[in-house]
């Protein structure tokens, strides 16, 4: 006699006395509470109201000339119409203080920046990185270098400007030495220091398994020295950064000077909200820049993470 098979519902269970359980779904809807919104972008939600708290508290203080007259401190208001123009272009207005409030300027501007700052940073740690190594893994070579390169990064770099002008003149060749040498020596000594700072147990064990001279150079040295060569990178970028902002206060120009070369003439000019504008844009550009070798380091060196809690 065959017996009869009772279909089940999906999801359907039953136990031992072949009693049938509650199904229970397998999926559920996640339901978005506050407390979820919160615990997923607790640090969106707290940076929005930190800078809106700020930007508030800057048009109160512009606006009743607590600090000055908005001839120095500008509001917020006329400071974001100043970013508006600079980036996205429209009326600039009249007047002489205006005079450099020019459809796209901060855009111009930041371009030029960008460019001398990026080549310059190529090479920085393009030549940082083999020289910090080779220091620390060659005696010879650091007795050689380690005198120059201490003495040229304990130097101011507006000390070291003058015998660069004597040497280069007055040109783009010399901005762009002044960022490298502004920028060089944080790779190299991190990279030297990480190299010299190799647990000498790990080169041991790796000499045990009979690993010469490049494969402990390449398996046990280079890894270890990664993360002191994350940071040195981050250092130098910062350096370098501003290295830029120095060279563009010095060098100057007629036009599109970068955005230190229009700091410091819409200041002269009295033309603060442009002056605060261009700063503001320096601000982000910078804060884009940590943003991303953090998130650089976190896929070479994931180790050096702290679980946020």
């Amino acid at each position: 006699m065959a017996q009869t098979v009772n279909p089940q519902k999906p999801g359907s269970e039953k136990n031992t006395d072949g009693a049938a359980l509650t199904a229970q779904p397998r999926i559920q809807d996640a339901n978005w509470t506050l407390a979820r919104i919160w615990t997923r972008y607790r640090f969106v939600i707290v940076t929005v109201i930190n800078l809106t708290i700020f930007f508030i508290i800057w048009q109160l203080v512009a606006h009743f000339e607590l600090i000055g007259p908005h001839l120095i401190f500008p509001t917020f208001s006329d400071t974001f119409r100043a970013l508006k123009i600079g980036w996205l272009g429209g009326q600039a207005g009249d007047g002489t203080s205006f005079e450099l409030l020019r459809d796209f300027v901060i855009a111009k501007n930041a371009w030029e920046s960008l460019q001398r700052y990026a080549i310059s940073m190529f090479i920085a740690i393009g030549m940082g990185i083999p020289i910090g190594l080779a220091m620390g893994g060659f005696k010879w070579v650091d007795a050689i270098l380690s005198p120059y390169v201490w003495t040229l990064s304990s130097i101011p770099r507006l000390a070291i400007y003058a015998p660069l002008v004597m040497i280069m003149g007055i040109g783009e060749s010399i901005k762009y030495a002044l960022i490298i040498l502004t920028a060089i020596f944080p790779v190299i000594i991190n990279t030297w220091a990480g190299v010299k700072t190799t647990e000498q147990s790990l080169i041991n064990a790796a000499k045990v398994f009979g690993a010469g001279r490049g494969q402990i150079y390449k398996k046990v040295v280079l890894p270890y020295t990664l993360p002191f060569v994350v940071s040195g990178i981050q250092l130098s970028l910062s350096r370098g950064l501003i290295g830029v902002v120095i060279v563009e206060f010095l060098t100057g120009a007629s036009t599109l000077g970068g955005l230190g070369w229009l700091i410091f003439r819409s200041a002269s000019a009295f033309n603060s909200a442009l002056t605060y504008a261009s700063l503001m844009s320096l601000a982000v550009f910078a804060l884009i820049l940590v943003q991303g070798t953090r998130s650089i380091e976190a896929k070479v060196a994931p180790w050096r993470q702290v679980s946020k809690t």
